[in-house]
């Protein structure tokens, strides 16, 4: 097996950082040969492939959850797991995917658990992902929890694509009369107006509005291009960092139907992940710390972490999880309930199946919600392109 790249951080014999990258066959291989040579690594990650730079190569959900699959078969089959990564790593065209399995596999070999072979790959894998692994590992029923684990992903990659339909029809009416839009004041009514003005026709205020607007536009195109530039790229800078998320996360549960989406959409993530982790034999804290980061919600997570601090100190769930933002009644009540029974696996697989079902519904009525609105814009536009142009010409037709 050919050798893999690592970056690694370390520390000098005289407390001096030291980073670069190192050939190995695993992490664990490449933090011996790092100590051999005097450092003591902090961090050792694989080294992204240099082909996985454009999207199509790299890891993907669909990928994790394919790979799941096949470790729980893997797992069920008593296949050894390093001889079965690598046989599909053989055959696996993405060379990121390849590589990672190939070093989770040389991991295995030297003698790592699964959890630990897997660590490198935190960031791709997720934090919920690996941890849920260690505690699966833990409790001895690793063939269960990948199972479990595998569903959970679909269901997350199934709730992502729905979203991505619903929201896709406004999207492209939106964008198409966005540019119809542009033509009209860049192009059309410009155009108009200079015809107009040259037979001594007094313009409208609303054509000569219009007509400014596009006139300084296409004066000032390149400052309109890099503020609109500068937009897009500073919400996604925003939207990476944990401030910016908490921002705006706080704006989409002001807006009344956002908000109903972002609860039921919060509330299955939180108990599909709190009912495996349960299952997978983690203690309440962790668990609900687990389900709670596997939510992506900044305000949420916090609230989570309040959780675990009130069950710690010795308070019952129910009491702990009462005054919850998030987590609506129904919820609440069934996951009480659960503890209470100690089936909060059944419990939580309850309450998520009834949010899936809740979110599936939201989504469906984006589209019906939304159209009415993109109706009343389009008239809107088309009144205010016809007064525009007609005004002028009736006034032409006065004038004769």
């Amino acid at each position: 097996m050919s050798s893999l790249i690592f970056r690694y951080d370390a520390r000098k014999s005289d407390g001096t950082r030291s980073k670069g990258t190192i050939r190995a066959d695993s992490p664990s291989d490449a933090s011996r040969r790092l100590r051999a040579e005097g450092l003591t690594p902090t961090s050792v990650k694989a080294a992204r492939s240099g082909a996985a730079f454009f999207s199509f190569q790299r890891i993907t959900q669909k990928d994790i959850v394919d790979l799941t699959q096949q470790l729980s078969v893997l797992v069920q089959s008593r296949i050894p797991l390093a001889r079965g990564l690598l046989s599909i790593a053989e055959q696996e065209p993405k060379p990121a995917l390849r590589d990672m399995l190939r070093a989770v596999a040389a991991g295995i070999e030297a003698g790592a658990t699964i959890p630990e072979a897997f660590e490198s790959y935190r960031s791709v894998l997720g934090d919920v992902y690996v941890e849920t692994m260690a505690a699966a590992q833990r409790s001895g029923n690793l063939s269960e929890v990948l199972e479990h684990l595998s569903e959970l992903l679909q269901k997350q990659a199934e709730s992502r694509r729905q979203m991505r339909k619903a929201l896709a029809y406004p999207t492209i009416v939106v964008g198409v009369v966005a540019i119809a839009v542009a033509v009209i004041v860049l192009f059309v009514v410009p155009r108009f107006g200079a015809t107009f003005k040259s037979q001594g026709i007094e313009m409208p205020i609303v054509t000569r509005a219009i007509q400014s607007v596009g006139t300084h536009v296409l004066a000032n195109w390149w400052a309109y291009a890099a503020l609109l530039a500068g937009v897009i790229f500073g919400s996604a800078v925003v939207w990476r960092s944990s401030s910016g998320r908490l921002l705006y996360e706080r704006a989409f549960i002001t807006i009344p139907f956002v908000r109903r989406i972002v609860i039921a959409e919060t509330t299955t993530r939180f108990a599909r992940v709190l009912g495996l982790a349960m299952g997978s034999g983690l203690d309440m804290i962790e668990a609900i710390q687990m389900a709670g980061r596997a939510t992506a919600r900044p305000l949420f997570v916090t609230e989570c972490n309040r959780f675990a601090e009130r069950v710690r100190r010795g308070e019952d769930f129910a009491d702990a999880i009462a005054e919850s933002r998030y987590l609506p009644s129904f919820a609440r009540r069934m996951m009480t309930a659960g503890e209470d029974s100690k089936e909060m696996s059944k419990a939580c697989a309850v309450v998520s199946k009834q949010y899936d079902r809740e979110v599936n519904h939201l989504t469906g009525q984006i589209g019906t919600l939304i159209e009415p609105l993109l109706t009343l814009a389009l008239a809107g536009i088309v009144l205010l392109v016809a007064l525009s142009v007609f005004l002028p010409m009736w006034q032409m037709m006065k004038v004769q």
